[in-house]
């Protein structure tokens, strides 16, 4: 998992959370949309493993599942999904899936 923060056009900083699993051919990728993103002051993380115990903010898991933009990031939300315990963050990757 990747975090990407970046400035909004209405002043407040956006946190994504952008899953990225190594495709097949290439390098590994994921395709998002940065909602309201005013087009500079964006930063990324290293990528971090997800595991059983991994948490995050329920609004923040859904604005980053409906960023996805192509069935390949869908997808790996569901692979996300199936490594989490947390019961109410998949309820909102399954939420936000639909």
């Amino acid at each position: 998992m990747t975090v990407v923060e970046y400035s909004s056009l209405d002043g407040p900083e956006q946190v994504l959370l952008v899953p990225v699993v190594r495709g097949r051919f290439g390098p590994a990728a994921s395709y998002v949309r940065l909602p309201g993103f005013a087009g500079e002051g964006w930063r990324a993380s290293v990528t971090a493993p997800v595991g059983p115990d991994s948490t995050w903010d329920g609004a923040t898991v859904a604005l980053s599942v409906g960023a996805a933009l192509n069935d390949a990031t869908r997808d790996t939300w569901r692979q996300v999904r199936a490594l989490i315990t947390d019961v109410g963050l998949r309820r909102v990757i399954d939420q936000e899936l639909r």
